[in-house]
C-alpha cells in the first residue's frame, strides 16, 4: 500500500513538472503582426547605413546608402552611382532637392519625379520610407502579403512592386529588414543594411 503511494506522489510530481516546463504557446501570426504594425509605426525618427544594387534593364548600379529619416524631413545619400561621387537627396512634404557632386542641384515635388528626371531611376522612394521598416506603404493597397511564425513580412506586392523580406534584425525593441529585395518589370532594387540608429 506504502508502495502504490509513493508510486502515485511520484507520477503527480512528474506530471506538475513537465506542466511547468511545457513551453507558452506562440501568438497566430497575424496577432504578432498587429502588435508588431503598432511598434513599427512609433519608429519615425532613425538612420541606416548600407549599400544597395540597382538593375534597370541592362543597367546596373551599386552604391552606399546613408538614409536619416524624421517625422517631416527625409535625407538620402547614395554614394559612388555611375563612379560620380555623392549624390544627395533631401526633402519634406512640399518638395524635394537633389545635389551631385558637382553641386548641381535639381527641385522636383517628389522624390519619384526627381530621381527619374535627373538620374533615369524609377524608384519607389516614398514607399521604401515603409518598406525599410517592414511595413506595407501607407498609401497603396496591398495586393498580396506573406507572414512568417513571428508576424513579420516576408513577401508583399503593392503598386505593382513585389517586394522581399530577406533577413530581419532586432531594433528598438521590435524586429526591422536588413535586408530588403525589390522589383517591378525591368528594375529591381537590392539593399543591405548594416547598420540601424535612433535617433
Amino acid at each position: 500500500m506504502i508502495k502504490k503511494l509513493l508510486l502515485l506522489t511520484l507520477w503527480v510530481l512528474v506530471s506538475g513538472c513537465s506542466t511547468l516546463w511545457q513551453s507558452k504557446p506562440q501568438a497566430p501570426a497575424e496577432t504578432l503582426w498587429l502588435e508588431r504594425q503598432s511598434q513599427l509605426k512609433q519608429l519615425d525618427n532613425w538612420t541606416l547605413r548600407g549599400r544597395t544594387a540597382i538593375q534597370q534593364g541592362k543597367e546596373g548600379w551599386n552604391a552606399g546608402v546613408s538614409w536619416h529619416q524624421s517625422p517631416d524631413q527625409f535625407e538620402i545619400r547614395l554614394t559612388g552611382p555611375f563612379s560620380q561621387g555623392a549624390v544627395n537627396l533631401s526633402g519634406d512634404q512640399n518638395a524635394v532637392l537633389l545635389t551631385n557632386s558637382s553641386g548641381e542641384r535639381y527641385v522636383a515635388a517628389t522624390p519619384e519625379q526627381l530621381l527619374e528626371e535627373v538620374l533615369g531611376w524609377q524608384l519607389p522612394i516614398s514607399a521604401l520610407r515603409d518598406w525599410v521598416k517592414g511595413l506595407p506603404f501607407s498609401e497603396a493597397a496591398v495586393t498580396y502579403r506573406e507572414l512568417d511564425r513571428d508576424g513579420r513580412l516576408v513577401a508583399l506586392e503593392q503598386a505593382g512592386w513585389q517586394v522581399s523580406f530577406m533577413r530581419y534584425v532586432p531594433f528598438q525593441g521590435t524586429d526591422v529588414p536588413d535586408k530588403i529585395f525589390i522589383k517591378r518589370d525591368q528594375l529591381s532594387v537590392r539593399l543591405v543594411v548594416s547598420a540601424w540608429q535612433s535617433e
